[in-house]
């Protein structure tokens, strides 16, 4: 029986937007970094932990002082295991409001600023608090390993306990995307929030266009960088679901998700 024109042309209106979304989340993957360093992709000159803390504090003025090396963790186990730490830290950024570990409106988030931990590790939604860290530094060393899990890498003895059960489902999906995972591929994986790569990538083009551009890169090399106005990456897009933002748009398996 000959199927009627207006169904084939719904079946091709179906078939490229499948493509059409198909192409919009690979090129989104794509214009983010891998999350493992390489000769092609090295944390740029222009990120130092200190230039990081000055732009966290033009947006958290009140950051308290048990934070003021967490860049230099970043730094320090983000070499040490071939991660963008850059990215990670502005992973953490977005996931603490800036280490306010606040909503937008005040709230306090599922998380809070006693457990040392950053990226929401074990905090699955619905009030679960996730995962406690000793110290700061093993908060961002718990981040940085979870990092390594979801670029593909088994670890021996991760630090977080969601790692160390969830590592092989992590990795099983990481390498089935055929390529070097990217901080685009952690939308819908890490979080629910469907914008979270996008966030995360907006902060680091803050970052970038106040840091890292021609003269200005060259002028901040011998003097401090000014303060000035910072826009809230809330301007930009909802807030992860952990800081208050709009619910996830589907049910996610929380063995699927951060």
């Amino acid at each position: 029986m000959a199927i009627p024109n207006s169904s084939l042309r719904k079946r091709a209106v179906a078939t490229f937007a499948s493509a059409a979304a198909l192409a919009l989340y690979a090129s989104a993957a794509d214009a983010a970094p891998p999350i493992r360093t390489g000769a092609t992709n090295q944390v740029p000159a222009c990120v130092t932990p200190d230039r990081l803390m000055a732009f966290l504090a033009q947006r958290n003025a009140k950051v308290d002082a048990r934070f003021a090396s967490i860049a230099r963790f970043y730094k320090l186990y983000g070499e040490g295991w071939h991660v963008r730490w850059d990215f990670a830290f502005f992973q953490m950024a977005i996931e603490t409001n800036f280490l306010k570990f606040r909503r937008g409106d005040g709230r306090r988030g599922d998380v809070n600023e006693t457990q040392n931990n950053f990226a929401g590790i074990g905090a699955t939604g619905n009030g679960v608090p996730g995962e406690r860290f000793v110290d700061v530094a093993t908060g961002v060393h718990a981040q940085i390993q979870h990092l390594v899990a979801y670029s593909g890498e088994r670890l021996v003895q991760p630090i977080a306990k969601r790692t160390r059960e969830n590592q092989n489902d992590i990795i099983a999906k990481s390498n089935r995307l055929g390529r070097a995972v990217t901080f685009g591929d952690l939308a819908r994986r890490w979080a629910a929030d469907r914008h979270y790569a996008k966030s995360i990538d907006f902060i680091a083009g803050q970052y970038q266009e106040q840091y890292c551009t021609g003269e200005t890169h060259a002028a901040q090399e011998t003097m401090p960088p000014a303060p000035r106005p910072a826009r809230g990456w809330q301007d930009f897009a909802p807030q992860p679901s952990g800081l208050g933002g709009p619910l996830p748009e589907y049910v996610v398996d929380p063995k699927n998700s951060r």
